[in-house]
């Protein structure tokens, strides 16, 4: 769901009309567009709502749509209404911000493929694309956020350390989605030293068997805002959580810092529906959309790290502190490749450990 009301919600129209044919966006420089090349467009972004899409869209997509002379506008993104939307030739969504998975396994048949041609790329860290259907939107992290108060003379360094708990006493949380992501099981592996580029389908169970090693000093959450409230409250003297939330909970007051010595790289794909009406504009709005000063804007307003090497967000000591971004060379890219193979598995075996089916 959208969480603002500034976002506005994209109307249903009754036809589409044809993109002009005359429209020059000439060779496409990262962050640039030519001016008013889009008036007439209206182009909608379906994101994950909040103060994550709300930054996004006063930093980049309204800012576009004066350059551009588009009109921009916002709907939440839903799985299973894009795939309604497809399957049904109706598709009103001309940009998404999805996981890689989604993008990697839905890639052709729920998703455009990338023309490289028409996007600048640059700036972007390398190995950041992971399909042919993606291009980065955000990065983040998937950290360990201990507790400075608790630990500060002898902090986890390590995926191991989070599970020593003779070592290191006390309550940890740890994700229960609804959802699977793989950097959930691929922490535990590495906790095992476990070759993260050699995965096999028993290591799924393996990995979940991890959690349960942990016992009665286990807790989960199930939502980002429920990971910030544990280690907030002191509920949870150390967590596996989305850097974000490590850094709402510091912003806070909280005492937690992250560990960035073993963590795991997470970034969103921004992707173009199948059958979007205007792929052209798709593309010319991603390319604006990758820009240094829009990429900065955005870490600035919703602490989201940014996806341009050469963006220089102007942030305190406490977020500078939490961004995945000034890390991205010492983090782990998770194994798509093997995730996506092995997706009704790890999604099967998570289900049920979550619901304890």
């Amino acid at each position: 769901m959208v969480g603002a009301a500034g976002l506005l919600l994209a109307a249903c129209s009754g036809g589409t009309p044809a993109p002009a044919e005359d429209r020059d966006f000439g060779t496409p420089v990262v962050g640039e567009i030519a001016p008013d090349v889009l008036a007439g467009t209206t182009l909608t972004y379906a994101g994950p709502g909040g103060i994550f899409q709300e930054g996004q869209d006063e930093a980049i997509w309204q800012p576009f749509a004066k350059e551009s002379g588009a009109v921009m506008q916002m709907d939440a993104f839903d799985a299973g209404k894009l795939k309604a939307m497809v399957d049904g030739g109706n598709v009103s969504w001309d940009i998404v911000d999805t996981s890689q998975v989604d993008t990697a396994r839905g890639c052709g048949t729920l998703y455009e493929k990338i023309d490289r041609s028409l996007i600048d790329t640059s700036q972007l860290p390398e190995g950041t694309i992971t399909d042919d259907c993606m291009i980065p939107n955000v990065m983040y992290g998937f950290v360990i956020a201990y507790n400075t108060e608790v630990f500060g003379d002898n902090p986890p360094k390590s995926a191991a350390d989070f599970f020593d708990t003779k070592k290191f006493p006390g309550k940890r949380t740890v994700p229960q989605t609804t959802y699977v992501d793989p950097q959930n099981l691929e922490f535990p592996l590495l906790a095992d030293g476990v070759d993260l580029d050699n995965l096999k389908p028993e290591h799924i169970d393996q990995a979940i068997a991890k959690y349960d090693s942990l016992g009665d000093d286990m807790i989960a959450w199930s939502t980002g805002a429920q990971a910030q409230q544990q280690l907030e409250s002191g509920e949870a003297v150390m967590g596996y959580v989305w850097s974000g939330r490590g850094y709402g909970a510091a912003e806070a007051g909280a005492p937690i810092a992250p560990v960035w010595d073993e963590w795991l790289v997470a970034i969103d794909s921004t992707a173009i529906p199948k059958g979007a009406k205007d792929p052209a504009a798709s593309h010319a709005a991603i390319n604006y959309f990758l820009g240094a000063k829009q990429q900065a804007g955005m870490t600035e307003l919703n602490s989201m790290s940014p996806v341009n090497v050469n963006a220089k967000p102007q942030v305190d000591d406490t977020l500078a502190a939490w961004l995945a971004s000034s890390r991205f060379e010492t983090g782990h890219v998770p194994n798509f490749d093997f995730w996506v193979e092995n997706y009704d598995a790890m999604a099967t075996a998570w289900a049920n450990w979550v619901t304890g089916a």
